[in-house]
Order: C-alpha cells, then sequence, then structure tokens
C-alpha cells in the first residue's frame, strides 16, 4: 500500500470519546496496517496507565511522555495512529502530525462524548479533577476545536458506531485517492 497524496500514516485526533482507538482498530483491520496507539505506548513505557502517571507523575510528565511518543511514531512506516486527545494542542506536535500523514479529526458532541466517558471518570484524570466533569469536557471541547479544525480532514462520530465511522473514513480514502488501495 502507498500513500498518494500523504506520507504513511492515517492519524486519528480529536476530544476524549471521539471513539479514536475503537475506530482505529477498525481501521487498521480494514486496511490491513498496524494500530500504532500513544496512550497505549505511554502506558506501556511507564509501566502505569494514564490516571497513574497524572496521579505520580502530573500532567507535564505525561505531555513530554507524548513528545516521545511522536517520535517512536516516526520510527514506523505506514499504519493508523490514535492520538490521546491533548497531543495535538502541542504546536510542534501538531505541525509534526501533520506533516507525517493525513490528519482526521473525529468530531464528537459534548453529549455524545459524555454518554461514552461519563461512566468511567476515573480513567479520565481531566475530568476527575474538580468541579462538574461534563462541564469541564464541555470547556476542553471548546477550548480545543479550533486546533482540531486544522486536521486535513473531519467527520462526526455522534450516533455511530467505531465500524461505521471506519467505513466513512475507507469511503473519502477511497474517493480521495489518498492510498493506493491495489
Amino acid at each position: 500500500m502507498r500513500m498518494k497524496r500523504f506520507p504513511p500514516f492515517i492519524i486519528l485526533i480529536g476530544s476524549m470519546g471521539a471513539g479514536k482507538t475503537s475506530t482505529g482498530k477498525e481501521l487498521s483491520k480494514a486496511l490491513g496496517l498496524e494500530l500504532l496507539d500513544t496512550d497505549y505506548w505511554i502506558e506501556n513505557k511507564n509501566g502505569k496507565t494514564v490516571q497513574e502517571i497524572f496521579a505520580e507523575k502530573g500532567e507535564s510528565y505525561f505531555r513530554d511522555q507524548e513528545k516521545e511518543a511522536v517520535q517512536w511514531l516516526a520510527q514506523h512506516s505506514c499504519a493508523v495512529v490514535s492520538t490521546g486527545g491533548g497531543l495535538w494542542m502541542d504546536e510542534a506536535l501538531r505541525a509534526r502530525l501533520l506533516a507525517m500523514g493525513w490528519c482526521v479529526w473525529l468530531k464528537v458532541s459534548v453529549e455524545e462524548a459524555w454518554k461514552r466517558v461519563g461512566h468511567h471518570l476515573g480513567q479520565r484524570p481531566l475530568l476527575d479533577a474538580g468541579g462538574d466533569p461534563k462541564i469541564v469536557l464541555g470547556d476542553l471541547l471548546q477550548k480545543r476545536e479550533p486546533y482540531y479544525g486544522l486536521a486535513h480532514y473531519s467527520i462526526s462520530t455522534d450516533g455511530k458506531s467505531a465500524k461505521e465511522v471506519a467505513a466513512d473514513i475507507l469511503k473519502t480514502i477511497r474517493e480521495e485517492h489518498i492510498l493506493d488501495l491495489s
């Protein structure tokens, strides 16, 4: 498989609850590509969950780990990538990801994201830091949307399964000749 218009990665970005990991699994399976997940890599490297890293070492340490994760990504080729929701907020990392591949923003409404993440707040350190978590989520989405909007492509995930979102992305890949699927 050869990329036609973009370098070798399909990079999924967006808020928590957008479906980056689950859509990434479906997309990688459909394309026969490896799935690389930055949060999963950080957890494996540290031997701790994202929540434990935030609790023990803080957000700043975690953001430094995201920089290392992007360096790790650069050692691979032709893969589907699922990123953490905050990684895209770093201007240098965003520029690097935009140069590395086709960046797809998985858009999600506050209501849909809340349905997906509200029942396991302990796994979402940014929502578990105090205050009304649904309001925190809404504020986070509002703050990040202008940056997510810098991706090459966007697709709404509201009311769709990961398989449906992956199918929509595949349709765009074929119609826009983003990848040579022959």
